[in-house]
């Protein structure tokens, strides 16, 4: 696993790769860091790199209301740990790249639009 980030306060929202993930679509999860794992009613959920639209699979298959979507927009085009020109984005599509050999990213990937996510 690859944590590049948190979204939200309550609950907070971990952003991470999964390494060797089984997947071949390009994606990022997000889930509730406090209880992952724990009661099985966390919220976890995924979104791919070259689109608007989840990624849903068994177990991941929640989506982010509005506000969390745009924290999520503002969080992904912010720097990463302050090195100027480098974003949170970047270090997401690295991350898949180092991590998941199957089907690398461009490394210039632009962002979709999150601020709307396709559900279907």
């Amino acid at each position: 696993m690859a944590r590049v980030g948190f979204i939200s306060k309550n609950p907070p929202l971990e952003i991470y790769i999964h390494t060797d993930d089984p997947g071949n679509i390009p994606h990022f999860h997000i889930r509730d860091y406090v209880r992952s794992g724990r009661s099985g009613n966390e919220f976890h959920t995924c979104i791919q790199f070259n689109s608007n639209k989840y990624f849903h699979h068994d177990g991941k298959e929640d989506v982010l209301n509005s506000s969390q979507r745009k924290e999520l927009v503002e969080f992904l085009r912010s720097n990463y740990r302050g090195r100027k020109g480098y974003t949170n984005w970047n270090k997401l599509v690295d991350d898949w790249n180092d991590n998941n050999s199957n089907m690398n990213l461009e490394e210039d990937i632009n962002m979709p639009d999150y601020t709307t996510i396709d559900n279907n």
